[in-house]
């Protein structure tokens, strides 16, 4: 069988809302995957970036270490303690080189810019490591100092070197090198905007990649719900007539038959029986059918109408089944009570709540009928609540007790008739007139289905 072309039939605004749900998780799902994998790699990158770029300043500043060591070598003197002033640097980026004695004395200073001494100093203090160690600090200049104030807009990052200076076997004193790696901030915030914008580029065109999949994963779905739209709408429109002539045929046996046959009386109400439950499983099919399609909503006959009468019909036509458990039919309600709707379809609503009331209450129980007005952020509302002392539900329960074929107490309600559907076209009717429909139950306690609907369009 040919798919239907979805293209061509759109689903219904709750399906709309279903499918665009689904859409907005799966674009979600995969462009949030995109966008992990390219932050992750942007980090993993600038981290190896940057790595890279101070492993290469440690190994210039061990070498510039190697040939000042050299020189300060090569110039000591036993007896001799001169500050050699004037010293060329060997690199452009070097800031200063410190010399001092064993008691901390300097013996040799040399720095590019003399005014930052006292913070070169202030890192240097203390300092005295047995072998080569290398730090890195930023300086921060004060800003209530006159006499740093040229230095405020600068970043200065400072890469240091502290080895020992060690002649014939003996610690003589201390040799400090420090270098200017300020550059790397700027080298680093250009490639980390670069980075950034790329991978901000990429993860909105994996945003449209992942809309565009996620439409094209839905297709098959939508057709297939489509398809499964059709079949439960046509298989009901064609039940129906079979349906009827059926119950027709046996109710014209039930006058034929002869009373004495307790045998056939006896099967033909059980006939009739399934007949008619076979029948209101299909008026609910096609419920179903026609809310899903959107025809619920274009076929409503919206009208000013007296409820109060309908509940009260709904009370009289479920009188039976209610007196046969002693169940207690209360309806408190304002006499007139107009609304805006569909008179059919709320009675129906109200039919559905308190015809499910009565199965999920015990023997002697009570069922109450609440119609109506209250105030919420739309404004004036109708109210109608249906509200018994039943069995109740779990929290689990309510959160499913309006799907479609969900039945609470499975057992109890094969053996009184229904489908688990009642309640989703409870649903559907209330959606359609614009309003709402909840639940709250306990457990033991009972349950209270209450419903609101605005008074206009």
């Amino acid at each position: 069988m040919r798919l239907p072309d979805v293209s061509k039939k759109r689903p219904n605004a709750e399906q709309a809302d279903v499918f665009s749900r689904t859409g907005k998780n799966l674009t979600l799902f995969y462009s949030g995957i995109i966008s992990l994998f390219l932050i992750v790699f942007v980090i993993i990158t600038l981290l190896i970036l940057y790595q890279v770029l101070i492993n290469e300043q440690e190994q210039n500043i061990r070498s510039l270490a190697e040939r000042e060591m050299g020189n300060i070598l090569r110039s000591i003197d036993g007896d001799s303690r001169k500050q050699g002033e004037g010293r060329r640097f060997l690199s452009e980026n070097q800031l200063f080189l410190y010399v001092t004695d064993i008691e901390g004395q300097t013996i040799e200073a040399n720095e590019s810019i003399d005014e930052l001494r006292p913070f070169y100093m202030r890192f240097l203090e203390h300092w005295t490591p047995e072998r080569t160690e290398i730090r890195t600090e930023n300086i921060k200049i004060p800003d209530n100092d006159p006499e740093f104030s040229r230095f405020r807009d600068f970043d200065i990052r400072i890469l240091m070197l502290a080895e020992p200076v060690v002649t014939n076997g003996q610690t003589v004193g201390m040799m400090y090198l420090g270098l200017d790696i300020s550059f790397l901030n700027n080298i680093f915030r250009w490639v980390l905007i670069v980075f950034v914008s790329i991978a901000a580029l990429f993860i909105g065109i994996g945003v449209l990649l992942s809309l565009w999949m996620s439409k094209r994963a839905l297709v098959p779905i939508q057709q297939a719900y489509i398809a499964q739209q059709e079949f439960v709408s046509d298989a009901s429109h064609e039940l129906r007539t079979p349906l009827s002539v059926i119950l027709s045929a046996v109710e014209a046996l039930d006058m034929e038959t002869d009373a004495n046959d307790p045998f056939a009386r006896k099967m033909l109400s059980t006939l009739k029986f399934e007949v008619k439950r076979m029948t209101k499983l299909i008026d609910e099919l096609l419920a179903l059918a026609r809310s899903d399609s959107g025809q619920i909503v274009s076929a409503l006959k919206r009208e000013w109408f007296d409820i109060r009468p309908a509940a009260l019909a709904v009370m009289e036509s479920l009188g039976k089944s209610a007196g046969e458990k002693s169940i207690d039919l209360q309806l408190s309600a304002p006499h007139p009570m107009n609304v805006f709707g569909d008179q059919d379809k709320l009675t129906q609503l109200i039919y559905i709540l308190v015809e499910n009331a009565i199965k999920y209450t015990a023997e002697g129980g009570s069922v109450e009928i609440v119609i109506g007005k209250s105030c919420s952020k739309k404004g004036q509302e109708f109210s109608l609540s249906v509200a018994d002392n039943g069995i109740g539900l779990t929290e689990e329960e309510q959160e499913k007790v309006f799907d479609r074929f969900y039945r609470a107490d499975k057992a109890r309600t094969r053996k009184e008739g229904g489908y688990g559907l009642g309640l989703s076209i409870a649903r559907s009717i209330a959606e359609a007139h614009k309003g709402d429909i909840e639940i709250e139950s306990k457990l033991g306690q009972g349950t209270m289905f209450w419903v609101k609907l605005p008074f206009s369009e």
